[in-house]
């Protein structure tokens, strides 16, 4: 169909659903497409990444005979992920503690010792002094005091080796039941109920889903427009699916770099809720390249999404409407995204040129040709622009 004909056609195609039986009037706010100048960033590719993984693995031999987590599950930090056959380790410690009883009765013993060879010291020194003792005799009562003072720094000793025995023995018992580092969710089993596993052998996998973080790979002519002081950039991620187009902060550049690639990766906090983040799901990230160069935005909230990708509603004047308030009717028309700068959207030329009014507020009820009613109508709206749509090409 020529385009001479199309343009005959457009009021008619207008005009007709107004005077059909149709939707009611949907009440919106419209917001123009416009060129303007922005710096064009260039789009490079990463992935969310959990800043706490975990191979947890057992500190001790022994068979597993408790294992209830599975992929997927999610667990909190201290929850029993899994239990090794403690038998032997809990006879250890009613050993290691019947030990320490035994080493502390030997320190009430040479206490006992000491007391009493101390008194005879005291007694053998009074009878020297008064000559009825040999100093020989005194003597000896002195090394019978000092020797027993050794054994009772010996037994003292004992029982500090006998505690420590014990907290051992305890120690393994209690690595007997291997519980989560921190919270997070299971993302692989390695070990099965009945395995004999030796010490540093994996049991799970664990992820933590509340600390993420972006990591891209920027290549070496960019690094000089990034820094911590950047602010925020723009950032896609698609799993996040109506919620995919979101900001992320600079932390850092790494400062060692591929040597093949030339790229360096750079970490980024993402200001999404990480509830609704995956580690492992793919992100596209804007950053600066020092070029400006004029694009066609739309301001953010005309974005919808379906099934089919990006669409908005565009709002041409309806001039033969009945009801003096309906002023103009949704067209919906397909977009491509390039880049996301504050409030406005970068697309590609096509179905909208600049000039063009896209529903903003209200958009998310409106059907194809329903007809509109325009609040705060901005400047020009009354003036019909044929040439802010291209109908040839939808």
């Amino acid at each position: 169909m020529n385009r001479t004909l199309l343009n005959i056609l457009i009021p008619i195609l207008v005009v007709l659903p107004a005077a059909a039986q149709g939707p009611p009037p949907a009440t919106v706010r419209l917001d123009e497409a416009r060129q303007e100048p922005m710096m064009t960033p260039r789009s490079v590719t990463g992935e969310i990444v959990s800043l706490r993984r975990s191979l947890l693995a057992s500190q001790i031999e022994g068979f597993v005979i408790q294992l209830d987590v599975n992929a997927g599950d999610s667990v909190k930090k201290g929850d029993v992920i899994a239990r090794l056959d403690a038998t032997l380790a809990g006879f250890e410690v009613r050993r290691a503690e019947a030990d320490l009883q035994a080493a502390r009765g030997e320190v009430l013993e040479r206490e006992a010792e000491l007391a009493r060879f101390r008194r005879d010291l005291e007694r053998t020194r009074m009878l020297t002094e008064q000559g009825s003792a040999t100093p020989s005799s005194l003597d000896a009562a002195d090394v019978a005091v000092r020797r027993t003072e050794a054994r009772l720094l010996q037994a003292q000793a004992g029982v500090m080796a006998e505690d420590a025995n014990l907290a051992l023995a305890a120690r393994r018992l209690e690595n007997k039941t291997i519980r989560a580092p921190f919270d997070g969710r299971v993302v692989r089993k390695r070990s099965e109920v009945g395995e004999w596993v030796s010490p540093g052998d994996t049991i799970v996998e664990i992820v933590s889903m509340t600390e993420l973080e972006v990591r891209i790979e920027v290549p070496e002519h960019l690094m000089g427009y990034l820094s911590s002081d950047l602010g925020s950039i723009p950032l896609t991620i698609p799993g996040l699916g109506k919620n995919a187009e979101t900001t992320a902060r600079i932390i850092s550049v790494l400062p060692q770099g591929d040597s093949l690639s030339r790229m360096f990766p750079v970490r980024l906090s993402v200001s999404v809720e990480t509830k609704n983040l995956r580690p492992g799901m793919s992100v596209t990230a804007y950053v600066p390249t020092g070029s400006v160069a004029p694009v066609l935005t739309i301001h953010k909230d005309a974005v919808l999404r379906d099934e089919g990708g990006l669409f908005v509603y565009m709002a041409l004047p309806n001039l033969g409407s009945e009801n003096p308030a309906v002023t103009g009717q949704a067209i919906p028309a397909r977009i491509s995204r390039l880049f996301a700068a504050g409030d406005r959207v970068a697309i590609r030329p096509g179905q909208i040129r600049p000039g063009s009014f896209l529903l903003v507020e209200g958009n998310e009820r409106v059907f194809p040709t329903q007809p509109l009613i325009v609040q705060d109508a901005p400047a020009g709206w009354s003036e019909p622009k044929p040439d802010m749509i291209d109908i040839g090409d939808r």
